[in-house]
């Protein structure tokens, strides 16, 4: 089954009182988060930077826990004081891709030390049959065997991030969490390397949310899009629906900032914009500051995401009426 599912999802950094009883502020960096992601499906998350992305990667694998909400695999909690034990068995099947493949690994270790390491804690795998898993997992990858007894730095940024993979793969996921995974690579490279994850996709029928900022990538890669905006969902829809009908004001931005876009959907925004308080955040909708198209109710309470077609999904109190 392996459906992933994010329930009222919210993190928060800092708040509290500090040592004299005062309160201290805190960092909204998600904010009522919700989303499922379908076996075998390939989801992306897009957004600029600070909207959340990141940290909603770090708490699908478990590396941040939730301030409130929920983390489901298959309909089992991936975030519960308590059952650890449990949990950490079942988290071995969420399996994290860094962006920067180089600083990922460790670089005091050999590629077959980074890689017998999920083999022996994860899956209790004797000393021969780690060989002949080592050696099943370079052949995934398309690197040779004998690269094994190296060092990280011994390899290009594309063999790096392919040594990445070759460790989530040892764990056995089901679903892979890919956070900017082709960023840091040349353009060359970055193909290479998106081919290798969709052929690992199809083969061993893995989940995949995927994060990036390059839009281009995400249409060409992913099956369903979530489109973030300072820490909630502002969009979300299938793939090319969202490309040729986006309807958030948001989303038609972010299209308009890719390179060579011949028709702009928005005029140009000014430098003066003014963001929104991560401390503070505001009542109604965040992005009603640099909305065209706000009205007063859109200053008064934030919109709930609502389905306006069949798997399109808006949260807009005016959208803008396509021309």
């Amino acid at each position: 089954m392996n459906k992933l599912q994010v329930r009222s999802l919210i993190k928060r950094f800092g708040g509290g009182r500090n040592w004299l009883g005062r309160p201290t502020p805190a960092v909204h960096a998600v904010r009522d988060l919700g989303f499922n992601v379908a076996p075998g499906e390939i989801l992306g998350i897009v957004g600029e930077s600070g909207c959340g992305k990141s940290t909603l990667a770090r708490m699908l694998v478990g590396l941040d826990q939730p301030s409130d909400g929920d983390i489901r695999l298959d309909g089992q909690p991936l975030a519960d004081d308590k059952n650890r034990v449990h949990l950490r068995q079942l988290s071995q099947r969420v399996q994290y891709i860094f962006q920067d493949p180089i600083s990922s690994l460790n670089p005091r270790k050999t590629i077959r030390d980074i890689l017998s390491t999920p083999l022996i804690h994860l899956r209790h795998l004797n000393a021969e049959q780690r060989e002949q898993r080592l050696a099943e997992l370079m052949t995934h990858v398309n690197l040779r065997p004998e690269f094994l007894d190296r060092y990280p730095h011994e390899f290009s940024g594309g063999q790096a991030q392919r040594i990445g993979i070759a460790r989530a793969l040892a764990a056995e996921p089901d679903v892979l969490v890919l956070d900017e995974p082709v960023s840091a690579l040349d353009v060359s490279v970055q193909a290479q390397v998106l081919n290798l994850l969709k052929r690992l996709c199809d083969e061993f029928q893995l989940t995949y949310v995927f994060i990036s900022h390059d839009l281009g990538v995400v249409r060409n890669f992913c099956d369903r899009v979530v489109v973030m905006y300072f820490g909630r969902i502002v969009e979300q829809a299938p793939v090319d629906e969202l490309f040729e009908r986006p309807q958030h004001p948001y989303t038609q931005r972010l299209l308009d900032s890719v390179p060579g876009n011949p028709q702009l959907r928005l005029p140009p925004e000014s430098d003066a914009v003014v963001l929104p308080d991560p401390f503070e955040p505001p009542v109604g909708c965040a992005f009603a500051p640099r909305c065209p198209f706000v009205q007063d109710d859109c200053q008064r309470s934030d919109p709930a995401l609502s389905e306006v077609s069949s798997g399109h999904r808006l949260a807009c109190y005016h959208p803008p009426q396509p021309s």
